[in-house]
């Protein structure tokens, strides 16, 4: 069978689960082709797009209208037509989207979305996300990232047994591989260099700044936290549109160290010097790197979470508390003060981290495959 992945764009960190995929579906005698198209403008500056084609992933020209709303390839139409099955991202900006929902209704295509199932970070009553509650059910399989996705598409008259649960991830072993890497004395000279003294409790934020992220927040938590743990220590590594709020307070408060982006082994370091991972607000697939580290993730509970906030614990690889800085920071304290508790989340969380693997990702995803063809 001919399996064909649309991708509006081709990021670097999906390559390992593609290749992981074409492995197993090798092996059961298919065939898979990801096609994917070039970032618009304000995912260049990114740089963590792959803009040639390469093997089995094909990366054609997009063309982005309507102040980028759709999206389309000239090539859309061949692509599908050599396919037997097509797994499409749930968006109502692909215009194949559309091509694919005709071409079902005429009962000579078969395809399936994968997906978060709705868009958390907007309107949920806007006119684009009742589109897409509308058409999320006109398809012939669906491949929801989590169980919350997967109930949530049930939820809206889809039945259970076309739906897998992906548990999206992404590959965290070269991050393991990387944090096994660096010594002991490494990370105590790493701790010298920011001038972190042997007794300090060291928090980490390492991701986006944006205000989604809940910058702000942390940075005034990380005030309280300090008054009530004098020895508390934050470091912030990223970079975007709160940089500037994050120099400040790392410029006014000696504990608010701010390295800027890492990679690689500077990265690798800072998760090895952390207790614990702060992020309060919005919560992705970092949680995966904090648990490969084993970090729990402290965060907050707000409505605007990526799916993968379903991998926290409470209490058990992490702590959610209520939107309120004297609330988190009292919560990050508590857990500071009771190594017993600190360790336990630290254990649960490394442990945490060899469930939501990108090995078990592909594994679902083929199985899911599978059981389609089964059907």
């Amino acid at each position: 069978m001919n399996i064909l992945i649309f991708q509006p764009m081709l990021k670097q960190y999906r390559m390992p689960l593609f290749v992981k995929m074409s492995e197993l579906l090798k092996e059961c005698g298919h065939e898979l082709r990801v096609v994917s198209g070039s970032p618009p403008k304000y995912e260049i500056s990114k740089a963590d797009n792959i803009c040639e084609s390469n093997g089995f992933c094909i990366v054609e020209k997009s063309h982005w209208v309507f102040n980028e709303r759709l999206h389309y390839l000239h090539s859309n139409f061949s692509h599908i037509l050599w396919a037997d099955f097509v797994i499409t991202e749930q968006a109502n900006k692909h215009i194949h989207n559309y091509i694919l929902i005709i071409l079902r209704w005429g009962g000579f295509k078969k395809f399936a979305y994968w997906g978060h199932g709705q868009n958390r970070q907007g309107n949920t009553s806007s006119f684009r996300e009742l589109i897409k509650r509308r058409l999320s059910t006109h398809c012939d399989w669906w491949f929801a990232y989590t169980k919350g996705v997967a109930d949530y598409v049930a939820g809206l008259g889809y039945d259970p047994a076309k739906i897998t649960i992906l548990n999206n991830s992404v590959d965290t072993s070269n991050f393991r591989k990387v944090l096994a890497e660096q010594s002991s004395d490494r990370v105590m000279q790493f701790k010298n260099e920011l001038g972190i003294s042997v007794n300090s409790r060291v928090g980490l934020y390492c991701g986006s700044l944006y205000a989604e992220k809940k910058i702000e927040f942390l940075l005034n938590s990380a005030l309280l936290i300090r008054e009530l743990n004098p020895n508390f220590v934050l470091i912030i590594v990223g970079d975007g549109a709160d940089r500037a709020i994050v120099k400040e307070y790392s410029d006014n408060y000696s504990f608010i160290k701010y390295l800027g982006p890492l990679f690689a082994e500077q990265k690798a370091l800072s998760f090895r010097i952390a207790e614990l991972f702060l992020c309060p607000g919005l919560v992705g697939l970092a949680i995966l790197d904090a648990f490969t580290a084993g970090l729990p993730l402290f965060t907050c509970d707000i409505p605007n979470h990526s799916p993968e906030i379903e991998y926290l614990d409470q209490n058990v690889n992490g702590i959610m508390t209520g939107a309120n800085e004297r609330d988190y920071a009292q919560a990050v304290d508590d857990v500071l003060r009771d190594d017993d508790t600190l360790n336990k989340l630290r254990t649960n969380a490394l442990d945490s981290s060899m469930k939501f693997t990108i090995e078990n990702m592909a594994a679902n995803f083929v199985d899911g495959i599978k059981a389609f063809i089964a059907n």
